[in-house]
């Protein structure tokens, strides 16, 4: 059983060069060679939103809170916003939302002609209009992927490629819905996962600061594995070869290399994990996903 849990120097560099700069992508004008019912008008990535929405949209739109807490009121109820959690933003229906301080979003916007075909596909249901997930894990490969995507937009079939992405992301967001309690132990396991996403520069004991916030260690992994779905130690694991999948693609760095900077000190370990969880080896990843210099 790990208790320790550390990220290190290259793993941190990659995800704040990815996550601070945002973006927008305006695709309505862009052909598309195999035409989705679904087209994806724009998305934006907000690293830091900060600002309070308060309007009516022309358009169908879902925001994915990959991090942060706040408040969404829709049709004169009002709903938590928690980290990782979908919105639904409605044509011609007000809506107001916001963080609490910051939190990060990645929004996708259809024309309102796509309602009839998100809602037969029960992609969104204005009673269902927030939903919350039980890992954000696939918001961010998702993220990383459209970081990717943006830079080949001209190439031909790339906004076919987006079109099914946000697709299946929401798809997945929904089968992968969960429905946190409201209570003081669900709040400590959030700020704990927070402080594990945020905090890459250090070690941390999640054991102990479990036990700083009143939880026995026992108590604590039962409570995150039920809101977040994975163990501590999973959890950890699948950011590390995350990012080693990153480190594998963007750089040249030798495989040892990037093991150990994704805190797997010992190579023949890394690769018998990553070959679980990726579904090939470390090398045979690179070779696949490695984009043309």
């Amino acid at each position: 059983m790990e208790n320790t849990f550390i990220l290190m120097d290259k793993m941190v560099n990659s995800v704040k060069v990815s996550a601070d700069a945002g973006f927008v992508m305006h695709l309505r004008p862009v052909r598309r060679l195999f035409p989705h019912p679904c087209r994806v008008s724009a998305i934006g990535h907000i690293p830091e939103k900060r600002q309070w929405i308060d309007r009516v949209f022309p358009s169908i739109n879902i925001s994915f809170i990959l991090q942060g807490e706040g408040l969404y009121t829709f049709r004169d109820r009002q709903w938590p916003v928690l980290a990782p959690c979908a919105i639904t933003q409605w044509p011609g229906e007000p809506v107001r939302y916001g963080p609490h301080e910051t939190w990060e979003e990645l929004y996708v916007i259809y024309d309102a002609d796509c309602v009839a075909e998100l809602g037969h596909r029960r992609l969104v249901r204005p009673d269902r209009p927030v939903w919350y997930l039980r890992d954000g894990a696939d918001l961010r490969e998702g993220l990383h992927e459209l970081q990717d995507l943006r830079q080949a937009l001209d190439t031909p079939g790339c906004a076919d490629r987006i079109d099914r992405l946000l697709e299946r992301l929401t798809l997945e967001s929904r089968l992968g819905e969960a429905h946190p309690e409201q209570d003081r132990r669900a709040a400590a396991v959030r700020a704990l996962r927070a402080q594990v996403e945020r905090d890459f520069l250090k070690p941390l004991n999640l054991p102990a600061l479990a036990g700083e916030a009143g939880f026995s260690e026992v108590t604590f992994r039962r409570q995150w594995k039920r809101l977040v779905g994975v163990s501590p130690h999973h959890y950890m694991t699948r950011l590390r070869v995350r990012h080693a999948c990153r480190l594998l693609v963007e750089t040249h760095e030798s495989v040892a290399d990037i093991a150990r900077a994704c805190a797997f000190p010992d190579p023949l370990y890394f690769s018998r994990v990553f070959r679980q969880v990726a579904g090939m080896t470390a090398t045979a990843y690179r070779r696949t996903h490695r984009l043309p210099e």
